[in-house]
């Protein structure tokens, strides 16, 4: 499992993302014990059934996440791509298998923020919308948040069709031939919504070349990922 210290060091208490051999965490099932997202968040010392997850339908519209979420049982916030927080122990959570986690910090306000922007989520400036979401329900100061672009489908691996990057680069969004670049496209983002580009962290990581990760594209499989952000 990979933790991301920047974020933990200035006031996330968890801010994680699952490796293939932390193992599949598709399963929403309560009950299913062999469930990865059941183990992870134990791993993390939070309590499974206290997650809270986006619903994730490649939009950008923002879910504002309580404490009666956490204790109803957590689930699922439909029609929502990303969750925002201003409540200690309520953890946030989204599933992905190539596309990208963006995980946001105010560590001065405290407020989190959690977003799934994969290819439409990104051009509908799902990152953007995060921030400004932070700042509108919690007076977060977006100069001084704190962003990390976890891992996801890579620059020089994630192809799509030229009808498809044609769309993209009309948008201005970064792309290589046929290849899109879900990193600094988010990054851009991120910094057009008020972020200092210095505060912005790309993990790096390429969901597709490396194998420690579940990849739609590369196994199509059904496995995912699980990205955790909790103050």
């Amino acid at each position: 499992m990979l933790r991301f210290n920047v974020l933990e060091t200035q006031g996330a208490r968890v801010a994680a993302f699952t490796e293939r051999s932390d193992g599949d965490c598709a399963s929403r099932a309560a009950n299913d014990a062999n469930s990865g997202r059941i183990r992870a968040a134990r791993a993390c010392g939070i309590a499974p059934e206290r997650v809270v997850y986006a619903g994730q339908v490649h939009g950008n519209r923002v879910g504002r996440a309580t404490t009666a979420h956490a204790e109803a049982g957590g689930g699922a916030f439909p029609a929502t791509d990303a969750l925002i927080t201003d409540r200690r122990d309520v953890p946030l959570g989204i599933l992905v298998a190539d596309c990208t986690p963006v995980y946001l910090l105010d560590p001065e306000r405290p407020a989190i923020g959690l977003a799934h922007a994969g290819r439409e989520g990104t051009r509908a400036d799902i990152a953007g919308e995060t921030v400004r979401a932070m700042a509108a329900a919690y007076g977060c100061e977006p100069g001084r948040m704190v962003a990390v672009i976890g891992p996801s489908a890579g620059p020089d691996r994630y192809e799509v069709s030229e009808e498809m990057a044609a769309a993209w680069v009309a948008q201005g969004l970064p792309a290589r031939g046929r290849l899109l670049d879900l990193w600094e496209a988010n990054a851009g983002l991120l910094e057009a919504a008020g972020l200092r580009r210095g505060r912005i962290h790309i993990a790096g990581r390429c969901t597709i070349s490396d194998d420690r990760f579940f990849s739609h594209r590369r196994d199509a499989d059904g496995g995912r990922n699980l990205a955790l952000l909790m103050l």
